[in-house]
C-alpha cells in the first residue's frame, strides 16, 4: 500500500511538474509568435503603403479640388479605383486613403477614400485632426506605420502611410492604409487555437508519461520541452524525436505535424506577400512603355543561363523567383527620377543607387527568397569593384547576382529606351564580350550567349 500510494505521489507530480512546464513554454511561445506576427505584419502594411503611392498619379491628384462636388469628377474617380485595387491586394486591408495638408496645424483633408467594409467613406474634403497620432504626422516624410493601435471615429486600427509625389517629385499627399483590430485579433485568436491545441497534446503526453514513469522517460519529456522552445525560438522546422513506440510517439508527432502545419500556414503568407509584390511591379512597369516586361524577359534569359551553368534546382527556383524582381526598389525611387528622358545629376544617380537596398528591405520578410537575396542587393556590382552598391570585385560576387546582372544588361541594350533605339543581337553580345571581366563575370557571359542560341 505504501509502495502504491508513493508511485501515485510520484505519478502525480511528475504529470503536474509537466503541464506547469508545458503551460509556461506553451504562453512563452504564443507570446513570441504574436510578436513576430506582428512584426511581419507591419513591414507588409509598410510594403504594401510603398507600393500603393507608387500606383497614385500625383499629378491627376493634385487637379482634385478638397471639396465633395469633385467626387463625380474623373480624376476623383479615376484615384479611386486605383485606390480599391490596392485594398484588393490583401484581404487584411480594410480602407485606403489619401490626404493633404491644411493650412490649420494638425489638421489634414481626406481627397479620395476607398470606403471601407461597412461600406463607410470619408467625403472628399472632410478634415481630420491627426494631432494624436505622431506616425502619421511623419507620414509626408517618408513610409512610415503605426507602433501602436490608433483609434478615431471609424474604429480602431493599425495603419501605414507614404508621401505621394508628382512628376517633379514634389511630395503632394499622403496615402494610408488600414488594418482593423478585428483582423489582428482573428489573427492571434487563430495563433491560440493552434497553440493551445500543441498544450492539450503536452497535457496528454503528461498524463501518458506518468503511467510510464518506471520506464526513465526524462529523455522523451526533454525532447518535447527542446522541441517547443525551438518553436518558440520561431524555429517552425524543428522536429521533435522520440524513439518509443507507444502514445508519446504518436503524440510528439502530432507536435510535428503541427509545427508543419504553422509552417504551411506562414510559407501560404509569404507566397501570397510575393504574389501581391509581383503584382504590383507588373503594374509599375506597365505605365512605362519602356520597361513593360522587362522583369519577365531578365527572368526568362537568367533561369536558361543558370541551367546552362548546372546550378542546383533550388538555385534555378531562386533565379526564377527573384529575377522578375530585381527591381522592385524602384518603387520606393521618384517617379520624376526614373521616368526622366535627359540626363541624371549627381543627386538623381545617388537616389537611383538606393533602389537595390530598398528592393533587399521590401522582400526581407519572405523567409523562402532571402538565400538569393543578393540578386536584388547585389546585380548592379562589376567584376572591377565599380558597382554598387558594396562595390564587390570579381568572386565576391555571387554567381545568381552575376547572372541577372548579365541579363539585365542585354535586355536594357535589346530594348527601346527613350534615349536610343535596341541594340541589334549580335551588337549587344559584342558589348557584353568585351565587358568582360571588368564589367561581366566572363564564365557566366558566355554561359548566357550559348544559351540564346
Amino acid at each position: 500500500m505504501v509502495k502504491s500510494t508513493f508511485q501515485v505521489k510520484l505519478n502525480m507530480t511528475f504529470i503536474a511538474l509537466v503541464i506547469g512546464i508545458l503551460a509556461v513554454t506553451t504562453l512563452f511561445t504564443y507570446q513570441r509568435m504574436v510578436m513576430q506576427q506582428k512584426e511581419q505584419l507591419r513591414a507588409k502594411i509598410l510594403s504594401l503603403a510603398k507600393l500603393g503611392s507608387m500606383l497614385i498619379d500625383g499629378d491627376k491628384h493634385s487637379q482634385i479640388a478638397p471639396e465633395l462636388a469633385s467626387q463625380n469628377t474623373p480624376a476623383y474617380k479615376e484615384i479611386r479605383e486605383v485606390l480599391k485595387k490596392i485594398k484588393s491586394a490583401s484581404p487584411l486591408i480594410e480602407n485606403v486613403y489619401t490626404m493633404v495638408k491644411t493650412d490649420k496645424e494638425n489638421i489634414w483633408m481626406f481627397i479620395v477614400d476607398s470606403g471601407d467594409n461597412k461600406g463607410d467613406i470619408a467625403y472628399c474634403g472632410e478634415r481630420y485632426d491627426v494631432s494624436g497620432m505622431p506616425e502619421m504626422l511623419l507620414a509626408f516624410d517618408g513610409p512610415i506605420v503605426d507602433k501602436e493601435l490608433s483609434v478615431d471615429k471609424w474604429g480602431v486600427w493599425l495603419s501605414g502611410y507614404a508621401p505621394v509625389y508628382n512628376r517633379r517629385g514634389k511630395k503632394i499627399a499622403i496615402v494610408g492604409l488600414d488594418v482593423s483590430a478585428k483582423s489582428i485579433r482573428q489573427m492571434d485568436l487563430s495563433l491560440a487555437r493552434k497553440l493551445f491545441l500543441i498544450l492539450i497534446f503536452g497535457i496528454i503526453l503528461s498524463l501518458f508519461m506518468g503511467w510510464l514513469i518506471s520506464r526513465s522517460i526524462a529523455l522523451p519529456v526533454r525532447e518535447l520541452i527542446r522541441g517547443v522552445r525551438e518553436v518558440g525560438k520561431g524555429n517552425l522546422a524543428e522536429k521533435i524525436n522520440v524513439k518509443s513506440h507507444d502514445e508519446i510517439r504518436e503524440l510528439a508527432g502530432a507536435f510535428n505535424r503541427m509545427t508543419d502545419d504553422l509552417r504551411e500556414s506562414q510559407a501560404k503568407l509569404q507566397r501570397h506577400y510575393l504574389s501581391t509584390v509581383k503584382a504590383l511591379v507588373q503594374a509599375l512597369e506597365a505605365k512605362d512603355r519602356y520597361t513593360k516586361g522587362h522583369s519577365d524577359r531578365v527572368t526568362a534569359y537568367a533561369v536558361a543561363t543558370a541551367k546552362k551553368l548546372g546550378l542546383t534546382k533550388e538555385e534555378v527556383k531562386l533565379i526564377e523567383e527573384l529575377s522578375i524582381l530585381h527591381d522592385i526598389g524602384k518603387i520606393g525611387i521618384p517617379e520624376g527620377v526614373l521616368t526622366k528622358q535627359g540626363a541624371l545629376t549627381d543627386e538623381e544617380w545617388r537616389v537611383i543607387k538606393e533602389h537595390p537596398a530598398i528592393g533587399e528591405e521590401i522582400l526581407k520578410p519572405i523567409e523562402f527568397l532571402r538565400p538569393g537575396l543578393s540578386i536584388v542587393r547585389d546585380h548592379h556590382e562589376r567584376a572591377d569593384g565599380k558597382g554598387y552598391p558594396g562595390g564587390l570585385r570579381q568572386q565576391e560576387i555571387p554567381i545568381l547576382a552575376s547572372i541577372v546582372s548579365v541579363a539585365d544588361a542585354y535586355d536594357a541594350m535589346t530594348s527601346d529606351r527613350p534615349y536610343r533605339k535596341a541594340l541589334p543581337k549580335e551588337k549587344a553580345i559584342a558589348i557584353l564580350r568585351d565587358h568582360t571581366d571588368s564589367q561581366f563575370n566572363g564564365h557566366v557571359v558566355e554561359a548566357f550567349i550559348e544559351s540564346l542560341t
